[in-house]
């Protein structure tokens, strides 16, 4: 007979990571905003997250290139996922989406959507 609750936690226990944390009941400050938190569990990866990009360090990206114009969706979303590659060091990832950036350039310069100066300036940054 299928047991549902047995499904769920194999799901939970396969897809997820949890984590423990502990907070000392004196520590009124942190009661209290855990508190007033509706989903404590998205502020603390929410937290993580911020961190993580706050104080992240480029293996394969040359930081000292800005992008400092504005870019398609399409584009962004693949510059946001060669940077998350970047920051997890998998640099077959990070390749794979540096040619796709290259790829998509390429396609915003010929249809006029991003100058070929915006295209040299991604290449440069993502070291292509």
């Amino acid at each position: 007979m299928f047991n549902q609750q047995e499904y769920i936690n194999g799901y939970i226990k396969e897809k997820y990571k949890s984590v423990k944390i502990r907070v000392k009941n004196s520590d009124a400050v942190l009661i209290k905003k855990l508190s007033s938190t509706s989903n404590v569990n998205q502020y603390i990866l929410d937290l993580i997250r911020k961190d993580v990009y706050e104080n992240r360090v480029y293996h394969y990206i040359n930081d000292d290139i800005k992008i400092d114009f504005e870019l398609s969706k399409t584009m962004q979303d693949l510059v946001d996922k060669a940077e998350e590659a970047d920051i997890l060091e998998d640099y077959g990832l990070y390749m794979n989406y540096v040619y796709a950036i290259d790829s998509r350039a390429k396609k915003e310069v010929t249809n006029h959507l991003m100058r070929e100066s915006a295209w040299n300036r991604l290449l440069r940054r993502y070291q292509l």
